[in-house]
C-alpha cells in the first residue's frame, strides 16, 4: 500500500474522531473540544472493548462529564440525543443507498425487504419521538409513571426523597425538543462521520488494487447493509461478525477474497483498534490528570425546579 494512501487513511481516521467528538461537544453545551474527545472516546473504548459494555461506558462518560462541571441533565439528554441520531442514521444510510441502488437495476427481493424493513423502522422511529415529545399527554403518563417508580424506591431508600426525578425528567425532555426542533445539523453530522468509516473502507480497498469491479453505488449499499446488521450482534463492536460480513459481501460483489480480507482488516485498524486505544489513552490521562479546581456541580429541587449549585469537598 502506498505512503499517501496510509497518510490519507490516517487523516480520516483523525477526521471521524474529530467529528464525532464534535456532535457530542455541541449536545454537551460546548465544553472544550479535549474534553468531548475524552467523554466520547473512553465510552467508544469501554464499548467496543468490553463485552457488554455499554453500561460502563455510560458510567466512564458521566464521570468524566461531572467532573467537567456538565449537570447531569444535561448528560442524560446529550446522551438520548447522541443515540438517537446514530440509530436513525444507521437505518437512514442503509435505505437511501438501496433505494439509490435499485433505481439504477432491478432489485432483489432481498433488497425490496430491507426497503422495506428500512422504512418502517425510520417512520415507526419518527412516529414515536414527535408523540413523545410532542403530546403533552404522552409526557403526562410518563411522568406518572416516573412518580410511581420512584415513590416505591423512596419508600426503600427514603435518602432519595431528596431528589426529584420528575423536574430531571421534564428538563431532559425540553432539552431534546431543542434539539428535534433543529434536527438537520445533527443528523448531517452524524451520517459524516458513519460516512467516514465507509471511505476508509473504499480507500484502503483501491489502495490494494480494487478497481472498477466494485462500483462506488454497490460499495455503499454493502458497507451500510452489513454495518447495520451487525449492530445486532451482541458482541464488542462487531468483532469477528462485522470481518466475516464485509469479506463476504465484497467477495460476492467482485473482489478477490484475499484483497477482501486485507482490506477489511486496514479499516477495521482505523475504525476498531484505533479507537480502542485512543479511548484507553485519554482515560489514563483523565486519571493521572492534576485535581480539578473546579467544584463538583450538586442538583437540588427548590419549588419543582432544579436548581445547579457548586459545593467545596
Amino acid at each position: 500500500m502506498a505512503a499517501g494512501v496510509v497518510a490519507l487513511l490516517v487523516v480520516l481516521g483523525v477526521l471521524e474522531r474529530v467529528v464525532r467528538a464534535d456532535i457530542l461537544r455541541r449536545l454537551l453545551g460546548r465544553p472544550t473540544f479535549a474534553r468531548a474527545l475524552t467523554i466520547h472516546d473512553v465510552g467508544t473504548a469501554a464499548t467496543k472493548g468490553i463485552p457488554l459494555g455499554g453500561p460502563l461506558a455510560t458510567a466512564l462518560r458521566w464521570s468524566i462529564a461531572r467532573d467537567a462541571a456538565i449537570p447531569t441533565t444535561t448528560f442524560a439528554a446529550a446522551l438520548v440525543a447522541y443515540g438517537v441520531a446514530t440509530t436513525f442514521v444507521t437505518w437512514l444510510l442503509p435505505f437511501g443507498w438501496l433505494t439509490a441502488d435499485a433505481v439504477g437495476s432491478t432489485p432483489s427481493t432481498a433488497d425490496v425487504l430491507a426497503l422495506a424493513a428500512c422504512a418502517a423502522v425510520l417512520a415507526g422511529s419518527t412516529l414515536f419521538w414527535a408523540v413523545l415529545l410532542g403530546s403533552e399527554r404522552a409526557a403526562g403518563r410518563l411522568v406518572q409513571l416516573v412518580e410511581r417508580i420512584s415513590d416505591r424506591i423512596a419508600r426503600r431508600v427514603p435518602s432519595l426523597r431528596r431528589h426529584d426525578p420528575v423536574a430531571a425528567l421534564l428538563e431532559v425532555r425540553s432539552s431534546l425538543r431543542d434539539v428535534a426542533r433543529r434536527p438537520a445539523g445533527l443528523l448531517v453530522q452524524t451520517a459524516v462521520a458513519q460516512s467516514i468509516g465507509a471511505v476508509i473502507l473504499l480507500v484502503a480497498l483501491r489502495g490494494l488494487g480494487v478497481g472498477a469491479e466494485l462500483g462506488a453505488v454497490e460499495f455503499a449499499r454493502v458497507y451500510f447493509v452489513v454495518t447495520l446488521l451487525s449492530s445486532f450482534v451482541p458482541v464488542p463492536g462487531g468483532v469477528g461478525v462485522v470481518e466475516a460480513g464485509l469479506t463476504g459481501a465484497l467477495v460476492a460483489a467482485g473482489v478477490t477474497p484475499s484483497t477482501a480480507l486485507a482490506g477489511v482488516l486496514v479499516y477495521r485498524l482505523f475504525t476498531y483498534v484505533t479507537p480502542i486505544v485512543v479511548g484507553a489513552v485519554l482515560y489514563v490521562c483523565w486519571r493521572l490528570r492534576p485535581t480539578s479546581s473546579i467544584p463538583p456541580v450538586c442538583v437540588t429541587v427548590s419549588s419543582g425546579r432544579p436548581n445547579i449549585s457548586a459545593t467545596q469537598t
